[in-house]
């Protein structure tokens, strides 16, 4: 999966670099992006293109592949996108067993593993590290924070497709879904993740640090086999622009082998986060209950309150674009 930016076309690279490590084919898919396709498209997109690989149309040019034989990959948007599939297959198949496809009743199957690179858990930007890892990252800082004061405005130039019919304070979703896990993994509840199969957490000291850190924190603890790796003073995604620096070279050896053990059974979860120092100087296992210095409870209400602020500037948005219409 790519991010919600960008294009297979960006990703061919990092994309070829692990197909020729792991000897396995890859399907890069193109869904439909933001702001033009808010959510739910891209998920629905995502979600088409996993039931039609374990169960091929009729006239397909390829074989069913076996869902225990698929790893989904995402980075930043990406990331995101790949754990909300996880999270939509988990509840179907709480739901029902079955899902009828192209007029076919089919089981609801879960891949092999689910490997994610700097995932943006956190659609809000809510976690303290938006801030603090500022200083390492590309990724710029959030330029408004909660101010009752004030009203959320979007913060993207006009252009033919920025704002909407009707108008959104953001890219991705109306305020109102933003906390939606299906938005935002970060705001999912614990045991949403049981049944999980193995995932893998890769980030740098970036902007999305902490969301990624207590999502993984939070797998733990429902007992979802989870690997989590951070890299010191590493920027966002920092390996698909990096490939060969020695920090680029360590993530693909994890990243190549987590999808290998993935399809194989073997993958051995962690309850530590591995920390990669600089340059590879040093490596520290820190365990997830302390990797983050801050509770499930006071990260949940940072993103309520965040999220409070942008359905109010989305209100006041769309009652002046009303105004606007009667004119």
């Amino acid at each position: 999966m790519k991010p919600s930016l960008m294009d297979p076309c960006t990703h061919r690279v990092p994309v070829a670099h692990l197909s020729k490590l792991t000897g396995a084919p890859v399907l890069s898919v193109r869904y439909r992006l933001a702001p033009q396709h808010p959510f739910p498209s891209a998920i629905v997109d995502a979600l088409a293109a996993y039931l039609s690989l374990i169960a091929p149309p009729p006239g397909s040019v390829h074989d069913p592949v076996p869902a225990n034989k698929i790893v989904l990959a995402g980075d930043s948007a990406g990331g995101n996108l790949c754990l909300v599939l996880l999270q939509t297959l988990l509840t179907l198949r709480r739901v029902h067993p079955t899902v009828r496809f192209h007029g076919r009743d089919m089981p609801i199957e879960l891949p092999a593993g689910v490997a994610t690179v700097s995932p943006w858990c956190d659609v809000t930007r809510s976690m303290p590290s938006v801030v603090h890892n500022a200083k390492y990252d590309y990724l710029d800082r959030p330029k408004q924070t909660p101010d009752h004061s004030s009203v959320y405005r979007p913060s993207f130039p006009e252009d033919d497709e920025w704002p909407r019919t009707p108008p959104r304070v953001d890219l991705y979703s109306n305020a109102n879904s933003i906390l939606h896990p299906l938005v935002s993994p970060l705001a999912a509840r614990e045991e949403l993740w049981k049944g999980a199969p193995p995932i893998l957490i890769t980030m740098g000291e970036e902007g999305l640090t902490d969301e990624d850190l207590i999502l993984a924190r939070r797998l733990h603890r429902v007992g979802a086999p989870v690997i989590a790796e951070m890299f010191e003073g590493m920027p966002h995604c920092f390996a698909l622009i990096m490939i060969g620096t020695p920090a680029g070279r360590r993530f693909y050896k994890t990243l190549a082998q987590f999808c290998r053990d993935a399809v194989a059974g073997r993958v051995t979860p962690s309850p530590n986060l591995t920390y990669i120092g600089f340059k590879l100087r040093n490596t520290r296992e820190i365990p997830l209950e302390s990797a983050v210095n801050l509770s499930d409870d006071e990260a949940d209400e940072l993103m309520r309150r965040n999220a409070r602020w942008r359905v109010e500037g989305e209100k006041e948005l769309l009652k002046e674009w009303r105004a606007k219409a009667k004119l």
